[in-house]
């Protein structure tokens, strides 16, 4: 009876020691799978971050071009409009700066009709918008044939009153402006919007994924350290080890899990930092921008066209759009002043709101000099360049604009440049670095175990 106790004994203890080193194996290739996933979540985070950020900068180039493409169908109606008002061949040259003449409109008009070009262009480049960018080319060479039409006529037209173009270029030119206006405008609107909605689409889901990532390698890095504490456990317990080399290798799960968070919510900050901050402001003031030289050319369209009241109330409600309604911080102005951000920018901001004041306030004088019989003099104070004279407050408006949006752009480059930094090289070498560290010590530590058991 003792001889069968004492082989049963032996027998069972030489099945457990024989179970060991496959529970060492397979602990080990626990170990080194939940290092690798943990490393490739991280490398996925990593990877995702630049892509999204790539794909914001891109965007909103793409953004930039669909609001540019605004302003300069705005401007070469404007241009056109202002060539109308003082003809080739002024009755009176002396009235007309040249900074302003028909020839200085026609290179202007030029001038925006190549970057129109290019801005559908590139605005064709993107599969969403690729349909869209073709009618509007289409609709875009038609009011260029018009355009071209009335300046032909006026050409051959001799001593030409203010705002008195021949009939017929008039008629080409409110064509061409209508198709403008009807089509075109709002085709381009359409592109703007949609552009639009697609950045902040893309940018809600990219910050959440960057968040959710972040905080998957945290909870990956702890889970790994958490195994790796209670393999260190079973160690000691087996082999009387109190410490073995899991223990380093959870100190570096840990390290690599708030790298990990880190890197994510810092890259979510920067791209929350890029987009809210500044990109928004940008887009609130190109919108601004291009509202705003519409408003402008319906001045001389209304000088033009008889003092239509239609293209009164037309002017009065782009101003609204623009600055908001009277006594309000409204409209795309008010925006950007509710996204005061950047050093400089609020100043910038103030001042760009106080010229457009100043430009808004002249309106009344053409309308006044008009409505009172002397078109000529609306005429020379709305082409006028002379301080307080609607052109030179129009031109000093935009100046303090484009300083406002130059801030809101430097900043948003500055901070795409900023997380790509982050996300790239030296994110890198930490994450292949403490993931081979990891891998390395969750290896050495089976090894010596098993190496027992050769």
């Amino acid at each position: 009876m003792n001889i069968v106790w004492g082989e049963t004994r032996r027998d069972n203890a030489v099945r457990v020691h024989g179970d060991t080193p496959r529970r060492l194996k397979v602990l080990t290739i626990g170990f080194i799978a939940l290092s690798v996933l943990l490393g490739v979540v991280y490398a996925f985070g990593l990877l995702r971050d630049s892509s999204s950020l790539s794909s914001l900068k891109s965007r909103t180039d793409g953004v930039s071009a669909t609001s540019d493409l605004y302003y300069r169908l705005n401007d070469m109606d404007a241009m056109a409009a202002n060539l109308l008002l003082v003809g080739y061949n002024p009755a009176n040259p002396a009235m007309v700066p040249s900074a302003v003449n028909a020839a200085a409109s026609d290179r202007a008009y030029e001038s925006d009709r190549t970057v129109a070009d290019a801005d559908l262009e590139k605005i064709a480049q993107n599969p969403l918008l690729e349909v869209q960018a073709d009618k509007l080319m289409d609709a875009l060479g038609s009011y260029e044939a018009l355009i071209a039409q009335a300046f032909y006529i006026d050409k051959s037209a001799l001593h030409e009153q203010p705002a008195a173009p021949p009939a017929s270029a008039l008629s080409v030119y409110v064509q061409a402006s209508s198709l403008l206006h009807s089509t075109m405008l709002p085709a381009s609107q359409q592109i703007t919007n949609t552009d639009s909605a697609d950045v902040d689409g893309s940018y809600a889901g990219d910050r959440s994924a960057m968040i959710g990532l972040g905080f998957a390698v945290l909870a990956l890095g702890l889970l790994t350290a958490l195994a790796l504490v209670l393999g260190n456990r079973y160690h000691a317990r087996r082999f009387r080890r109190r410490i073995s080399w899991l223990v380093p290798a959870a100190v570096v799960a840990v390290v690599l899990g708030i790298a990990g968070v880190s890197a994510q919510l810092t890259a979510a900050d920067h791209l929350r930092f890029a987009k809210q901050d500044a990109y928004d402001s940008i887009n609130a003031l190109e919108r601004a921008k291009a509202i705003s030289d519409d408003a402008n050319a319906d001045e001389s369209r209304w000088l033009l066209e008889n003092r239509s009241a239609a293209l009164q109330s037309s002017f009065f409600s782009k101003i609204a759009q623009v600055g908001g309604s009277p006594g309000t911080t409204g409209g795309y102005l008010g925006t950007e002043l509710h996204n005061i951000t950047f050093p400089g920018e609020g100043q910038a901001a103030d001042s760009a709101v106080k010229a457009y004041d100043a430009y808004v306030q002249d309106d009344a004088t053409i309308r006044s000099d008009a409505d009172g019989g002397n078109l000529a003099g609306a005429v020379a104070f709305d082409i006028g360049t002379q301080s307080g004279q609607s052109n030179y407050e129009f031109n000093a408006y935009l100046t303090e604009l484009n300083s406002v949006i130059n801030i809101n752009d430097t900043y948003f480059g500055s901070t795409i440049a900023a997380a790509q930094s982050g996300v790239g090289a030296g994110a890198w070498s930490l994450l292949i670095i403490a993931d081979l560290l990891l891998l390395a010590f969750a290896a050495q530590a089976g090894y010596l175990r098993l190496r027992e058991y050769s």
